[in-house]
C-alpha cells in the first residue's frame, strides 16, 4: 500500500559536521500540541545515535520546499546550548534521544510531524483499533548507498509486526527492552526510523449466490515506534548462502510510548509550559494598540 507524501516528509538524516555530510542515521519529527494551538516539536532519533554525534557539531538534512537539499549545522557551542534528552528513568533499555527543533529555516523545509497523540500507536490504541501480529509496517529512513545528491531520498522498508511481546527481550549492548519485532528486513541506515504500522480493516461482502465472506483491507497509519537495530543471521548460515543483500533478522522496533515518555519527562513537559505562556505573551502584546 502506498505511503502519503506527509509520511516520507517527516524523516531527517543525520551525520556527524566532520563527516562530510555521510549520513548515518535516521530521524524524524514529532510535535506536541501547545495550550494555545501552537505546537512543539522535537527531532527524535535512536539513542546510540544521537550519542555517536554529541559534544560535536552535526548537521541534520531535509528537503527544502524548493525541492532542493537542505541541510543546517547544530553546534553545541552556540548561543542556544544543545542537549540531546533520554529516558529518565531507564535510558540503558530505551533506545530513543529527543532534541527540540527550532530551527530559523524552519519556513523554507518541506517538514511534517508525527502527531502526538492523534498517531502514536500506544498500547490502548494497539488494543482499541485491532493491531496484531502480521499487520503491514513500514519503515521509512536512510539507504546509505545512496541518500541522493540534490536532495534527499529516504527509502521505504515494508513488512510485517512479528511480535507483541510482553516480556522485555535482550537486547546487545543494552538493558533488556520493552520492544516489538518486525519482519522489516532492516539494513545500515534505518537506526531511529520511524516506524508505521496500518490497521487491518475486515468488511463482509455478498458473492452472486448471497453467501457472506470477509474482505479485508488497510486502515489509518500509526506510529508504531522507532527501529533500534536487528538481529543478524548466524554467521554459519550467512556463510552458507555467502550473500548480505538481505539482512535475515528481524527488526527490533522500540514502542511509540517509550517514545512519549523520553517527551513527556518533567523539564521537558515544564519547558513547554514556559514556551507555551511566552506565546501567550507575544499574542497579547500584539493584540494590544
Amino acid at each position: 500500500m502506498r505511503l502519503p507524501n506527509e509520511i516520507l516528509n517527516t524523516v531527517c538524516f543525520i551525520a556527524k559536521s566532520s563527516a562530510k555530510e555521510k549520513y548515518r542515521g535516521t530521524g524524524f519529527v514529532v510535535s506536541v500540541p501547545g495550550a494555545h494551538r501552537n505546537a512543539h516539536l522535537y527531532i527524535v532519533t535512536a539513542r546510540h545515535v544521537a550519542r555517536a554525534v554529541t559534544w560535536e557539531p552535526f548537521i541534520v538534512g531535509f528537503n527544502t520546499k524548493k525541492g532542493t537539499k537542505g541541510r543546517f549545522e547544530l553546534n553545541y557551542d552556540s548561543d542556544v546550548p544543545l542537549k540531546w534528552w533520554y529516558h529518565p528513568s531507564e535510558p540503558n533499555a530505551v533506545d530513543v534521544a529527543a532534541i527540540p527543533f527550532s530551527p530559523s529555516e524552519y519556513p523554507l523545509l518541506e517538514v511534517e510531524w508525527i502527531h502526538y497523540p492523534d498517531m502514536f500507536a500506544t498500547p490502548e490504541v494497539i488494543a482499541s483499533e485491532g493491531i496484531g501480529i502480521a499487520d503491514e509496517i513500514s519503515v521509512v529512513g536512510l539507504f546509505t548507498a545512496f541518500s541522493g545528491k540534490d536532495r534527499h531520498y529516504p527509502i521505504v522498508r515494508t513488512g510485517n509486526l512479528a511480535m507483541l511481546p510482553t516480556e522485555r527481550i535482550p537486547v546487545e549492548e543494552f538493558d533488556p527492552m520493552e520492544a516489538y519485532l518486525a519482519e522489516g528486513r532492516s539494513i545500515g541506515g534505518l537506526s531511529g526510523s520511524p516506524v508505521f504500522v496500518r490497521k487491518t480493516v475486515n468488511i463482509s461482502v455478498r458473492d452472486s449466490s448471497g453467501q457472506e465472506w470477509p474482505l479485508a483491507g488497510t486502515g489509518k497509519i500509526y506510529f508504531l515506534g522507532l527501529v533500534h537495530g536487528h538481529w543478524d543471521a548466524p554467521k554459519s548460515l550467512e556463510a552458507i548462502i555467502q550473500s548480505e543483500v538481505v539482512n535475515m533478522g528481524v527488526s527490533i522496533v522500540v514502542p511509540a510510548h517509550k517514545v512519549w515518555e523520553v517527551l513527556n519527562q518533567p523539564e521537558l513537559s515544564e519547558k513547554r509550559k514556559r514556551d507555551d505562556e511566552w506565546f501567550a505573551q507575544q499574542r497579547t502584546e500584539k493584540k494590544e494598540p
